[in-house]
């Protein structure tokens, strides 16, 4: 955590933050330091500082022995800043590459417990490197002298297993459960990436104190870009973080009146239950809204009407008799965005939701947009338990869940056009074909299917509904209605804020390029904030509220103008380090089924994005964004 120099700081300057090396081959210590914060990208913390980091390696194989994975937290980590649990992996994305198969920087948030914990042991930045000679365990532990690295061989029943297994196993030896205590908090990989060298799209999975506490399988994620990949090439399993002591930072009472407002307000209520202050139903809730536009991704994103996945829509499921759905939050959070659906006891489902909470069957998973969506209706399964089951799947193999169902998607549609079957002909609708194909494919069985949809498809064949931005699958919004996907410098839902905007916007111009160039060039990007500070999106504050937090907790002026400046500054170093590592103007680009007068580009929802429009975007946004990095004084 950020260390003040005196007693009364006056400035950002005023504080330091600790970043170790670490060789995980050696097992030594490289470097342990204190650096002196020197502007707010550091202060904010994040990938305002893993950015910075990045940019002094030159990195051609994600998986090489020197190549990086960093593990870092952000200023507001740690804190009373309600949703301040936030870590952050950053790396070079193994399907994050330029044509010429350079991988690109990139990051994955995860909220959890893991996070505060290993802000405690007293680490700011965690930079690995090297491999572990045998599957390996990194322990870091707090203690009176700072934080102690150490690594020790992972047991043989661990290599291989499901992530369940191995929260279970960590558990049991790093916590007292009997007695309630629990100093550890884990970050994990499945089967997935333990075979990296055939899924480059394999998560890290971290734990959560209600995980912990009931043995249910609830856990956070660092989802996107195979950063579980690349923590997999450094033969390291698992990751404890364990901390006895708390140094729980807290604000005064501007921070109360902030944090009520995130966790209670107007803010915030798109991602509450229904029976919570009249939410609005959490993320799932989007399943309804694009489906009655007739542009909800189905069938690998070609919704052919209106109101096709209504089985499993979020309010289908939840009123529905065989489910009982209790809302759930991370560690300290009011929001409790989780939607957690459990059978329904013997003795059937009670009328009263606050009875129907005490009295349940066992769980069964959890209702999230992105996982629900993409192993449901875009694979064409539409029983809501099979769509449970499936989403729960990946979770305990370990995979980013948006990339292995896009790629199952590609793979189903695949087999629709052509003579050459591919994945046992797998096709829409197979249930029993996507378990398979999803186990083959975390076990190393299906090295081509694990590498994302744009390697398979300059496989195969099929590159024009492979979808694909950068290497990057599309999150759960169709291309044909976001032209600003080739321009988030991560996931395409959590870098850039243009995805909803068809829909969402009443002022939406769908066909003016000035729209898409504003959207993307002035606003989609100021959602990575919350990747600097720690700070979950579903808090949705604003700059002032992240300005007047610090202000409450650290006792620095800020202001919501240097929150912006510092976000856009990272967000430009991200975009320079993709030309660093050689990409080109025509990269930034969208398969060619979504434009439209294409096979996928006339919607009944959507048919606007012409290739015309798409491409003066393309060159007024690359225009906008090289002069600013020049303007900015952008290092890399």
């Amino acid at each position: 955590m950020l260390t003040a120099e005196c007693k009364q700081p006056n400035d950002v300057k005023d504080f330091r933050y600790t970043r170790i090396q670490y060789d995980v081959s050696e097992g030594l210590e490289i470097e342990n330091k204190e650096y002196q914060v020197t502007d707010d990208m550091d202060f904010l913390g994040g990938i305002g500082r893993s950015f910075k980091i990045l940019s002094n390696y030159e990195t051609k194989d994600p998986f090489a022995s020197d190549a990086p994975l960093i593990l870092n937290t952000g200023c507001f980590t740690g804190t009373q800043f309600m949703t301040g649990l936030r870590t952050y992996f950053s790396g070079y994305s193994p399907i994050k590459r330029t044509k010429s198969d350079a991988p690109m920087p990139v990051w994955s948030a995860m909220s959890g417990c893991f996070g505060r914990k290993l802000a405690y042991t007293g680490i700011d930045d965690l930079v690995l490197t090297g491999r572990a000679a045998v599957p390996s365990i990194l322990v870091i532990k707090q203690t009176d002298k700072g934080p102690a690295l150490s690594i020790i061989k992972a047991p043989n029943s661990l290599i291989g297993s499901r992530v369940r297994e191995k929260m279970n196993y960590l558990n049991a030896k790093f916590n007292n459960e009997s007695n309630k205590k629990y100093p550890a908090h884990f970050a994990v990989i499945g089967p997935a990436g333990e075979n990296w060298e055939s899924v480059w799209y394999a998560c890290v999975v971290g734990s959560t104190q209600e995980q912990l506490m009931s043995g249910e399988d609830k856990w956070r994620f660092a989802g996107r870009l195979g950063m579980g990949s690349v923590m997999g090439s450094k033969n390291i399993l698992c990751i404890v973080a364990e901390a006895e002591k708390e140094y729980y930072r807290k604000g005064d009472t501007r921070l109360k009146a902030i944090n009520n407002e995130i966790g209670r307000g107007e803010q915030s209520r798109g991602y509450r239950h229904p029976n919570n202050r009249d939410g609005l139903g959490g993320t799932g809730k989007n399943s309804k809204i694009l489906d009655s536009f007739g542009v909800l991704p189905y069938k690998n994103f070609e919704p052919t009407g209106e109101n096709l996945a209504v089985p499993v829509h979020l309010e289908t499921m939840r009123e529905s008799d065989k489910f009982i759905v209790i809302d759930k939050n991370c560690f300290g959070c009011q929001i409790s965005c989780h939607q957690d659906f459990y059978n329904v006891p013997p003795n059937g489902k009670s009328p009263d939701p606050r009875k129907a909470r005490k009295n349940h069957g066992d769980y069964l998973g959890r209702f999230e947009f992105e996982p629900m969506e993409l192993s449901g209706a875009n694979l064409g399964i539409l029983d809501p338990h099979d769509n449970l089951d499936l989403a729960r799947l990946d979770d305990d193999l370990g995979f980013d869940t948006i990339s292995v169902n896009v790629v199952l998607a590609f793979l189903m549609d695949y087999n629709t056009r052509g003579e050459n079957n591919v994945a046992d002909g797998i096709s829409f609708g197979d249930i029993e074909g996507a378990r398979r194909l999803k186990e083959n494919i975390a076990y190393g069985k299906e090295p081509l299917f694990g590498k994302g949809v744009r390697k398979i498809a300059e496989k195969i064949g099929g590159q024009a509904f492979a979808m694909h931005a950068k290497g990057v699958e599309f999150s759960a919004y169709l291309g044909q209605t976001n032209p600003g996907y080739p321009f988030a410098i991560a996931g395409g839902h959590m870098s850039m804020r243009t995805f909803l905007l068809y829909i969402m916007d009443p002022e939406c111009k769908p066909e003016s390029t000035d729209y898409w160039v504003q959207q993307i060039c002035e606003e989609g990007w100021k959602m990575i904030n919350k990747d600097l500070h720690g700070g979950c999106l579903f808090s949705m504050a604003d700059f002032d509220q992240i300005s007047e937090s610090i202000k409450s907790i650290f006792e620095v002026p800020f202001t919501p103008e240097r929150v912006l400046e510092a976000t856009y500054k990272t967000f430009l170093l991200g975009f320079a380090l993709e030309q660093k590592q050689g990409i080109t103007a025509t990269e930034y680009d969208m398969p060619s089924e979504v434009f439209s007068g294409q096979a996928k580009g006339n919607l009944k929802g959507a048919n606007f994005l012409t290739r015309h429009i798409f491409e003066e975007v393309r060159d007024r946004v690359l225009g906008k964004l090289n002069d600013d990095v020049k303007a900015f004084d952008v290092n890399y």
